[in-house]
């Protein structure tokens, strides 16, 4: 009887959810020609990852936390006609978990009363004595910090015309001083 009791509960905790995954989305499409104008993005990554459970496990319901971003922004040209280019690059931590996210405070009250009473006569005489236990349970908090931002400028020369960044390719189809045209890939 005990084994099987071990093992549904170790079967309980390993089937409480998946792993933590991390997931990404993108704020334009790939594979057509867009435009961006100074200081304009050419894309932004979203990243959220699992809301974790009390075993660390991914959240039943789906729950996802942000995880911050990446965003490639075109900075104009140098006079020698190269892109200037500014990634940005921010990350957000958090302690977040199902029980800060979805957990309720509770405040339990108990109280016990004990009376003894004599008659006497017309008379009636007691003592009350009244024991009250207060609990509380205060849900956790959760903390969300958003790091200070990574951000690097640098010089791509467009005759290269395919600058590749972390999983996302930028052809580069045409300059001008205040505008680039483009094509993303995946």
């Amino acid at each position: 009887m005990k084994i099987i009791l071990v093992i549904s509960v170790l079967f309980f905790l390993t089937a409480c959810g998946a792993s933590i995954q991390t997931y990404e989305s993108y704020s334009k499409t790939a594979g057509i020609l867009q435009t961006a104008s100074i200081g304009g993005e050419l894309y932004r990554v979203n990243k959220e990852k699992d809301l974790p459970n009390a075993f660390g496990k991914a959240d039943l319901f789906g729950g996802r936390l942000n995880a911050g971003y990446t965003e490639l922004r075109f900075m104009g040209l140098t006079p020698e006609g190269h892109i200037i280019f500014r990634l940005i690059d921010i990350d957000i931590e958090s302690n977040e978990t199902t029980m800060s996210r979805y957990g309720t405070s509770t405040t339990t009250v108990n109280s016990n009363t004990t009376a003894n009473a004599s008659v006497y006569g017309n008379s009636a005489y007691g003592t009350a004595n009244t024991r009250t236990v207060i609990s509380h349970y205060e849900k956790p908090s959760a903390t969300v910090t958003q790091l200070p931002p990574n951000t690097v400028e640098f010089i791509f020369n467009p005759e290269d015309k395919i600058l590749e960044l972390e999983g996302v390719s930028v052809e580069v189809v045409k300059t001008t001083d205040y505008s680039i045209s483009y094509v993303l890939h995946r």
